[in-house]
């Protein structure tokens, strides 16, 4: 995804860079995949936000439960597979 076209300016761009950089440090995940799921998720939302201030906080949160989920997922597989 081209982030000139997805951010209106540097500061926005900046700010959301910021919020995946805490994804990547809190979920242990590779930002390779923090950034398209926070990039889609984003372009989602930002079309309905009256306050764009509020989009990295919301954003990241949708991506944490995203990520957490899948992790979730991945260990009940894990665990069926060796019981």
């Amino acid at each position: 995804m081209n982030s000139t076209l997805l951010y209106e300016n540097e500061v926005e761009e900046k700010l959301h860079r910021n919020a995946i950089l805490a994804l990547v440090r809190e979920t242990g995940m590779p930002a390779e995949a923090v950034i398209p799921l926070y990039e889609s998720v984003f372009e989602r939302l930002k079309h309905y936000a009256k306050i764009k201030e509020f989009l990295p906080i919301l954003v990241s949160r949708e991506v944490k439960d995203i990520l957490l989920h899948r992790v979730n997922l991945s260990l009940m597989e894990y665990r069926d597979d060796y019981l």
